[in-house]
């Protein structure tokens, strides 16, 4: 049975939601981590790091780090006050998803008791998205196909002839410092299949590739 104690001894300062940008669905087993802290918590850390040793490094929850639920949820207890950046990403996705960072703070109200901070955390899917046109159809080309090619991810485009994939897998060259080129392969009914070329600065940054087609000769 939890003594009185129990249920005030921990207290949550900071509590939130992670969410998928694209397609506003929370998101679970999403990794919530404190980035940045005031001094008083890095000692606390440090303190802990001491006591876990070797298992530190490892633990997937600790002080200031935690998982979303499948509802999204997560929270931090018992943090000092100041000021703390929160960042969330989704290694699960591997680079289907970028990374999101905010800045929030933890304080006390006059009574001494700890205001919850609620974050509504917007995960970045890695996307390409524009609008398939046609000389004929400038407003745009209906349930026209569009495909990533290599990787297979693809859409149709709606009514005026937009599209959007997300969560295509980030993949830099053999340069690290070079940002991935990936190319879109794009069919409609009487038009030639057309390739576009698109570049991935970054995970999670949505990119932008408007695709002309042409008729096919009768």
């Amino acid at each position: 049975m939890r003594r009185d104690w129990d249920l005030v001894r921990h207290r949550v300062a900071i509590a939130g939601r992670v969410f998928d940008a694209t397609s506003e669905k929370p998101l679970g087993d999403a990794e919530v981590v404190i980035s940045d802290m005031p001094q008083a918590f890095k000692k606390t850390l440090q303190f802990a790091s001491v006591q876990f040793g070797e298992r530190w490094g490892k633990m997937p929850e600790r002080p200031d780090r935690t998982r979303s639920r499948q509802d999204g949820l997560f929270y931090f207890l018992d943090l000092p006050e100041g000021s703390y950046s929160v960042r969330a990403a989704m290694p699960s996705r591997g680079r289907r998803c970028g990374v999101v960072e905010t800045v929030t703070k933890v304080s006390r109200d006059a009574d001494g008791n700890l205001k919850i901070e609620f974050l509504h955390l917007m995960l970045p899917t890695t996307m390409v998205k524009g609008r398939v046109t046609a000389a004929d159809q400038p407003a745009g080309v209906a349930l026209a196909r569009v495909r990533v090619k290599g990787s297979g991810e693809r859409a149709f485009t709606d009514a005026q002839g937009q599209y959007v994939i997300a969560g295509i897998e980030y993949a830099r060259r053999k340069q690290a410092e070079k940002p991935a080129k990936r190319t879109l392969l794009v069919s409609a009914q009487g038009y030639r299949t057309e390739l576009k070329e698109f570049t991935l600065e970054e995970p999670g940054k949505p990119q932008t590739a408007d695709i002309p087609l042409r008729r096919e000769k009768g």
